[in-house]
């Protein structure tokens, strides 16, 4: 079995029989945000999926696993002749994880049921969803799949052959099923399992700028996740993976801070971590290319050679730094877009949409206390309000930051009036506005992790594309 890693948590599998691609991230750029760290090399993807695949598997819905302008660029096909299509899509099996409905919306992303959706929005008909725990058998390959320990649908997968197995994991957090699974006598044999280095961050770093706060407990609730992972299944050779990104603002102010104050756990700390543990592991990097046999996991030439990462170097970029300065949420500086509607009319929208979300119902049970929010706006006035989601009231505070008008009860949210703008036209993810607000509430991400927020930005990005 041959895999090839295209960064973070994308990896081509070539069993012989068909060619499996795992949760394609494909553009060095996610988002204005984050982006591929180690960078990926100019003509890999071109040069890697120059045969196309068979299979796209998605671990779940989040957007560094299932990421539309790759999905854009997986169903294109430049090298046809004029009478045929230009699309691969059809050709195509997207294996995805499924569960009950209707979904469940988390703080970090959009509901499952969207995976579905933008498939087929997308060109791809050829749809197979997959209850974690379930298997699917391929002509070359058997996929037996085990659920995360999350409240949404997410899924390891075992990709296993008659000449070798991998366990490739994602995000996934450890289940029981998946430990009472390899505790049993008749265990599947790994050779190579592909283990998340969980970046746990310290609370409050980039929602509210706050300090870093215990580092040694972050690290050490991070580094505990990893070691259940590996004492759990025991495996030939251990990969630290899903671990292949940093913030890189695309425009703006220079976000490096964010490398060293929300990563406390690292690729190179696991593997250290595996070596006092006196388990094999190695690390890996775009282009490098694994051969795994029965019992072993061998680096070979592919289109980045065994020995090219230096990756101490590489992740010491990304190493959390507790005495690292975090500087304060500044509106004026920390924003996107322009603005072109009154503060007032804004904040109307907001409401609007807050309706029937989590935070809407929540206020319905409180019955007291509201939420502060403060726009800077264009001409630099920042002026706050208070805002009542069960009236839909807006009431006009004063001038300055939204701490500064506090009673008690109330949550608060400081943010550009332009950056606001850009979501509600959805211009902007939410998903990438990290670091353009501050908050100590889910007001924010209640509206816009909403699918109906999602759907919108993706059609607005088809309709660019021409699609």
């Amino acid at each position: 079995m041959r895999l090839t890693s295209l960064g973070h948590a994308a990896v081509l599998v070539e069993t012989g029989h068909e060619r499996i691609l795992f949760d394609p991230w494909l553009t060095q750029r996610l988002d204005r945000f984050w982006e591929h760290h180690p960078a990926l090399p100019a003509p890999l993807v071109d040069e890697v999926l120059e045969g196309g695949v068979d299979h796209v598997v998605f671990s779940h819905h989040h957007f560094d696993h299932h990421h539309f302008p790759s999905l854009l660029r997986l169903g294109e096909d430049s090298e046809v002749d004029f009478d045929d299509s230009p699309h691969r899509t059809a050709d195509i099996t997207c294996i995805y994880p499924t569960g009950a409905l209707p979904p469940r919306l988390t703080a970090s992303g959009l509901g499952h049921q969207a995976i579905a959706w933008t498939l087929r929005r997308f060109g791809f008909e050829q749809l197979r969803p997959v209850r974690p725990g379930e298997t699917v058998v391929l002509e070359g390959a058997t996929l037996r799949t085990f659920p995360s320990a999350v409240p949404f649908p997410e899924m390891s997968v075992l990709v296993s052959t008659p000449e070798a197995s991998v366990l490739l994991c994602g995000d996934s957090i450890l289940h029981e099923s998946t430990v009472q699974a390899f505790a049993q006598p008749d265990a599947p044999r790994v050779d190579a399992l592909f283990l998340p280095a969980h970046s746990v961050s310290p609370p409050g770093v980039l929602t509210e700028r706050r300090p870093v706060g215990d580092a040694e407990a972050v690290r050490a609730r991070a580094q505990a996740t990893f070691e259940r992972y590996v004492q759990a299944i025991p495996a030939a050779v251990t990969i630290p993976s899903s671990f292949g990104w940093r913030v890189s603002a695309e425009t703006g102010p220079e976000y490096d801070w964010c490398n060293h104050a929300m990563f406390p756990f690292t690729p190179v700390e696991a593997r250290q971590r595996l070596q006092e543990l006196q388990r094999e592991g190695l690390l890996w990097g775009p282009g490098q290319v694994l051969q795994v046999g029965p019992g072993s996991v061998e680096r070979v030439d592919g289109p980045v050679g065994p020995q090219a990462y230096d990756f101490e170097k590489v992740y010491a970029e990304v190493a959390l730094d507790p005495q690292i300065e975090v500087p304060a949420f500044d509106p004026a500086v920390d924003r996107v877009g322009r603005q072109s509607r009154g503060a007032e009319d804004l904040l109307a929208d907001l409401l609007q949409r807050l309706v029937a979300t989590d935070f809407w119902y929540r206020a319905l049970d409180a019955g007291a206390g509201g939420h502060v929010i403060s726009l800077y706006e264009d001409d630099g006035e920042q002026t706050s309000f208070l805002l009542d989601p069960v009236a839909a009231r807006i009431t006009r505070c004063g001038s300055g930051p939204a701490r500064e008008h506090l009673t008690g009860t109330e949550s608060w949210t400081e943010i550009a009036a332009s950056t606001l703008e850009a979501l509600l036209h959805d211009e902007l993810l939410y998903g990438s506005s990290f670091t353009l607000w501050a908050s100590d509430s889910n007001l924010l991400s209640a509206v816009f992790h909403h699918p109906a927020h999602y759907t919108r930005h993706v059609q607005r990005f088809l309709k660019a594309a021409g699609r």
